[in-house]
């Protein structure tokens, strides 16, 4: 295959990062890679053709990598190779940027889209969908889903709506901006506080849309990041791509980058269930990689644009994600040859 990864900048890809750690399965396994930077992104290669979508695209640099450290050091090197070339060249064109970063809005106008819809018209495997992600890319998208799997929430502006919502609720409540992430200005209100909400919501909607969730308690035991593959929780070697995250001391969030430590988490039948309650809606939209970040039995979030976790779960259970995704990309793309477009998103066969 020919596999390219459009990213926020190739010069920041790290070890850790999944989409580095997919590229270099791609590249073991003998495939094609390119990486864009989604700045890099351009329609049209002249006064004759401006049409077709092209990219500097930047390969690692030649020579044997034996692990994800030596691949992203090669792939960020200063002489890594590029070359001005077509998109519609490639089989596969995995869109792995995260429009928050840099923006910090998640509905802030995001090229890769506009450029994998075109690249989507011309034919080409394009992965999350574009339209898929434009459909999820809010948090308004686990609304849609049935209110037995999700908190209990409001989304608005209205101050007065937020302190209707928190009286009628009568019970502990998370505050967190709608474009947010990152767990950026997330707070908690306990029940009947009105100490410093006024702050909160002053804080919280200067950014724009509120969401005002019910607490839920289960948190304190963390929340559960699952990795999901054509609507079905990726399993390798008998380990579902499902870990722990928990929170650090005196903090609501359980974000690694803010001090959350990850544990060994299998998948309960319940949350199982969970995972084919969204599932149709997922493959519906075209959203073949996603994150799903389960509290308890309740969804909290869906993670699409560039959703991780695959370093992490490799190394808590020593099996190797990526790979996997990679011979199940190989699969659709081979039915893609043989059955033409379109090809829904495929059921993951296990590995």
């Amino acid at each position: 295959m020919r596999v390219c990864f459009v990213v926020n900048s190739v010069r920041t890809q790290r070890a850790t990062y999944t989409t580095v750690h997919l590229a270099h399965a791609a590249a073991r396994l003998g495939h094609d890679v390119g990486f864009v930077s989604v700045d890099d992104l351009s329609q049209g290669h002249g006064p004759t053709d401006d049409s077709h979508v092209f990219g500097e695209v930047v390969r690692a640099r030649p020579g044997r990598t034996r692990d994800t450290a030596a691949y992203a050091k090669a792939l960020t090197a200063a002489d890594a190779p590029k070359e001005y070339a077509r998109l519609s060249d490639f089989d596969v064109v995995f869109l792995r940027n995260n429009p928050h970063v840099g923006t910090g809005a998640a509905d802030a106008f995001n090229p890769a889209i506009e450029f994998g819809r075109r690249l989507k018209q011309a034919g080409v495997m394009v992965v999350n969908d574009p339209d898929g992600l434009l459909r999820a890319g809010s948090k308004m998208y686990v609304a849609g889903f049935p209110t037995e799997i999700r908190p209990r929430t409001v989304i608005t502006r209205s101050v007065e709506r937020v302190r209707a919502f928190l009286r009628q609720l009568d019970a502990p409540a998370v505050i967190k901006p709608l474009a947010g992430f990152g767990g950026q200005n997330v707070f908690y209100v306990g029940r009947g506080q009105t100490a410093n909400l006024a702050q909160m919501i002053a804080t919280v909607r200067s950014q724009g849309y509120l969401i005002v969730q019910e607490y839920l308690p289960a948190v304190v035991k963390g929340d559960k990041r699952v990795l999901l593959l054509g609507g079905t929780p990726l399993q390798v070697d008998g380990h579902f791509a499902a870990y722990r995250r928990m929170r650090p001391k005196d903090d609501i969030r359980n974000n690694i980058h803010v001090g959350g430590a990850r544990k060994p988490g299998s998948l309960s039948a319940q949350e199982r269930s969970i995972c084919e309650l969204v599932r149709p809606r997922l493959v519906a939209d075209g959203l073949y990689f996603v994150g799903l970040d389960l509290v308890g039995d309740k969804i909290l979030e869906i993670n699409v644009f560039a959703p991780g976790g695959i370093h992490n779960i490799n190394e808590l259970y020593d099996i190797d994600l990526a790979t996997a995704v990679v011979h199940d990309l190989e699969r659709k793309v081979e039915l893609r040859g043989v059955y033409g477009e379109p090809l829904a998103p495929s059921v993951l066969m296990r590995v």
